[in-house]
């Protein structure tokens, strides 16, 4: 009939965002005045639900959730000041992996860098990007619809409760410990929202206001060549990414470049013609005289000019067949490491 969703308490990530250099994300506890706000909400809840209801949540594994789940149900189930409708032992938790907060990858680099990639993303598009080591609200997107799909299964069950609790991290986040409620609508089967949600094109609308505010009085300088407006507000600056962070010179440095890939033929041909007397007399089966090596090689690109199937043993160096069953990928210089008929 109800289903609430209520942002984690306040965690010692949320005061110092320089915990996560050092600390994993799903390792961050609450604060003190987490554990306040998370019994707070236990408090609220419990005016919102009605006696007969039964509850049942859901929570990710981190830690900070737990610690809000442990929380909440200490004050919506104590018999202070009068006695609870719910009791514990009737309330329903399960930890669901799927419900994490969007990976913000492993340990975080310096501040510095993290306001540019806030800022980076900002202007890649929140949804899209992809943290680095991380992933991006798409792929968090794409993990809970598979939630959501199983959590549809469930409200099939005769036996489910009246009140479904969940915990979550929104793409702009909600205040700590808030109430985000859907009732259904008994008519129809829809759940009906009854908070209006802050959403990111409704900041940036804000945002545009002001600038345009700001800007009211160099549109005459705007109207008289300039490309782009932002060019007009020398405090906002436009943001170039790529390359490294801290500026860098890699586009002028000289590189190792790994050799371009070559035909097969050719290299066959290259190889025959380098072959070496020690070499040869290496392999029982290569031939002994180095200028027959040679021509077996170019016997051997007829045959392939004629698709008909070669040895391999008489048309390259036994040195060549010997790094190949090695595993090195001698035809492939560019990462494609397809089998060839040198490693069969």
């Amino acid at each position: 009939q109800m289903i609430i969703l209520i942002r984690h308490a306040q965690s010692e990530g949320n005061k110092n965002r320089d915990i996560h250099q050092f600390v994993p994300d799903h390792r961050v506890k609450l604060t003190p005045d987490g554990w306040q706000q998370a019994e707070e909400a236990g408090r609220r809840l419990r005016s919102v639900l009605k006696p007969d209801d039964t509850i049942q949540f859901y929570t990710s594994p981190y830690r900070r959730t737990r610690e809000t789940t442990e929380a909440i149900l200490k004050t919506l189930t104590q018999d202070d000041p009068h006695p609870s409708p719910f009791p514990r032992h009737h309330i329903t938790v399960y930890e669901e992996p799927r419900l994490r907060e969007q990976d913000f990858g492993n340990f975080q680099p310096c501040s510095a860098e993290m306001e540019r990639m806030w800022q980076e993303r900002a202007d890649y598009g929140h949804f899209f990007y992809r943290i680095p080591n991380g992933e991006s609200a798409a792929d968090a997107y794409d993990r809970i619809s598979g939630f959501n799909e199983s959590l549809w299964r469930q409200f099939g069950e005769k036996d489910f409760p009246s009140v479904c609790v969940l915990y979550f991290e929104d793409l702009r986040n909600i205040n700590h410990c808030e109430f985000i409620t859907m009732k259904q609508n008994m008519d129809n089967g829809k759940y009906v929202l009854e908070n209006q949600l802050r959403t990111w094109s409704e900041l940036k609308k804000r945002a545009a206001a002001v600038a345009g505010n700001e800007q009211n009085g160099r549109k005459q300088s705007i109207s008289k060549g300039l490309s782009n407006p932002r060019e007009s507000s020398p405090g906002i600056p436009i943001r170039r990414w790529g390359g490294c962070v801290n500026g860098c010179n890699h586009a002028h440095m000289d590189f190792p470049r790994r050799a371009r890939r070559q035909n097969t033929q050719d290299f066959m041909q290259a190889a025959a013609q380098s072959v070496k007397k020690s070499e040869i007399g290496d392999s029982p089966a290569a031939p002994k005289d180095p200028e027959q090596a040679a021509q077996l090689a170019v016997n051997g690109k007829a045959k392939q000019n004629d698709d008909t199937p070669v040895d391999p043993a008489n048309c390259l160096s036994p040195g060549l067949a010997s790094a190949s069953s090695e595993g090195d990928d001698v035809f492939s210089s560019d990462g494609d490491t397809r089998p060839n008929f040198l490693n069969v």
